[in-house]
């Protein structure tokens, strides 16, 4: 026995040397997942997982990389990156992430956290004065309670004709505080607290929701009507946007909900406003800030919210659903912190590993422990599970901009206790699970919620819980 054991620390201490150099897609070697305390078979069932969900056309093709001690066990391309022209993903396809976009501005608020710029607890009002004295929208009756709808999806000047807001009234009665179709009677109260910085990493400021505030609010109907083929005013107005001008916009209000008060997910908004708060208190752009701090120590060569043309054609065409042969519509002003960067698996395999070892990479620190364990700490008690019914009750947390799995045997995907990470809308996930040493990031641009599990469920129990790594 004392041999194994031998025969880990040396793998592993040599494996260690190799971390010198960051991963090279042209010659990359992979280690033998034993050789890092996994089971040997987990290669060829993570690769039967994925041709099966190819074939059953669940999606086009995937790229999915696993590492251990930051070394990589297992690095593969399948299927399509362009279905109609039968071209073939690529391990350096790039993907349009959508909200694997959030955890790079997790990473790039606690940097600005590090270095004083402002502090979690800071109200956003210190910064952007519009915010002081922000409202709240509250359903009309009761008179003498407020209660915020958990969701309103219409918006002004676009409800149904009346029959179609009758059956809709009619659906809203039975549904518990959503309301579809039609904008219910409402008044706005005064908050009962500034929103902070810390509420929009967490997702409990109220801010762009779809709810009640935002339903109802200006800047929803400019936003909305520009998008969905506006006036040429209207169409200039959003190409034009920044994450500056969208958060003077989005300050007037109203909000969803108190601020503190549940867990809603700000899919496009709560994010945009810490990214401005980051250009102001840095002195520099967001997207130069993220450059400058994130992608560039990190190797991440390939991230990008502007693509350069000439790796243009590595982005994967998404097939079927309504992004169908979609991708990125020429350059964008809007360097956002929700949404929008395009990357490979290589790249956001680098930036877990990061975040795996604690904040350092190749040498290079680019966070704290501390402030690594800040992010991935549950921030908000049992307010993620109380208000999403998909989550089980005590199973998973919220921290800075990513879930961590609080208790494995409750939570959907498999991974250690402490475990944390995020997804898009495309499909994309990655986490970093510190308990077992594993990075996992998973490239699709289908959404599933089977196909992470799957890979999760390979990964996790193909770690030899019998074999002690001596590091």
């Amino acid at each position: 026995m004392k041999y194994l054991y031998l025969y880990f620390f040396l793998t592993v201490s040599w494996s260690l040397n190799l971390l010198a150099l960051p991963l090279d897609i042209e010659n990359m070697k992979l280690f033998e997942p034993q050789s890092q305390g996994m089971k040997n078979t987990m290669s060829s069932e993570l690769d039967e997982v994925i041709t099966q969900f190819i074939e059953d056309e669940k999606i086009q093709g995937a790229v999915v990389a696993v590492s251990r001690f930051g070394n990589p066990i297992y690095f593969s391309a399948h299927g399509l990156a362009d279905v109609p022209k039968k071209i073939a993903m690529e391990k350096d396809s790039m993907f349009q992430m959508w909200s694997s976009t959030k955890p790079v501005l997790g990473v790039a608020a606690m940097i600005a956290v590090e270095r004083g710029l402002f502090s979690p607890e800071d109200e956003v009002g210190k910064y952007l004065p519009n915010f002081n004295g922000i409202e709240v929208a509250v359903l009309d009756d009761p008179k003498d309670k407020d209660i915020s709808p958990l969701g309103v999806y219409a918006q002004m000047g676009g409800e149904t004709g009346f029959f179609s807001s009758l059956y809709w009234r009619v659906w809203s009665w039975f549904s518990d505080g959503y309301y579809i179709g039609y904008i219910p009677e409402r008044r706005l109260v005064k908050s009962n607290k500034p929103i902070t910085i810390h509420h929009l990493l967490t997702h409990t400021a109220g801010l762009g929701t779809n709810g009640l505030g935002q339903a109802i609010a200006p800047w929803n109907a400019k936003l909305t009507s520009s998008k969905d083929g506006g006036t040429k005013e209207e169409n200039a107005f959003l190409n034009d946007v920044t994450i500056g001008s969208l958060t003077d916009m989005i300050s007037e209000g109203p909000l969803d909900f108190q601020p503190g008060s549940r867990f809603s997910y700000s899919g496009f908004m709560g994010l945009d406003v810490v990214a401005h708060i980051i250009e102001i208190t840095s002195g520099q752009p967001f997207d130069e800030f993220v450059k400058t701090n994130i992608f560039d120590p990190l190797y991440m060569h390939d991230t990008y919210w502007n693509v350069p043309s000439e790796k243009f054609n590595r982005i994967v065409s998404i097939s079927g659903g309504g992004k169908d042969g979609s991708k990125p519509a020429g350059e964008t002003k809007f360097f956002s912190g929700s949404v929008g960067l395009i990357s490979t698996a290589k790249d956001y395999l680098h930036f877990e590993n990061m975040l795996l070892n604690k904040g350092e990479f190749l040498g290079q620190r680019i966070l704290s422990e501390a402030a690594v364990n800040l992010m991935s700490t549950n921030q908000i008690g049992d307010l993620f599970s109380k208000q999403n019914p998909k989550v089980k009750e005590g199973s998973e947390g919220f921290g800075y901009t990513v879930s961590v799995t609080l208790d494995p045997e409750k939570a959907s995907l498999k991974r250690g206790k402490g475990s944390f990470g995020w997804a898009g809308a495309a499909g994309t996930i990655s986490w970093t699970d510190p308990e077992n040493d594993i990075n996992v990031v998973i490239m699709v641009q289908q959404p599933t919620k089977e196909f992470p599990e799957a890979i999760a469920r390979v990964v996790f129990n193909s770690v030899n819980r019998e074999i002690k790594i001596i590091q």
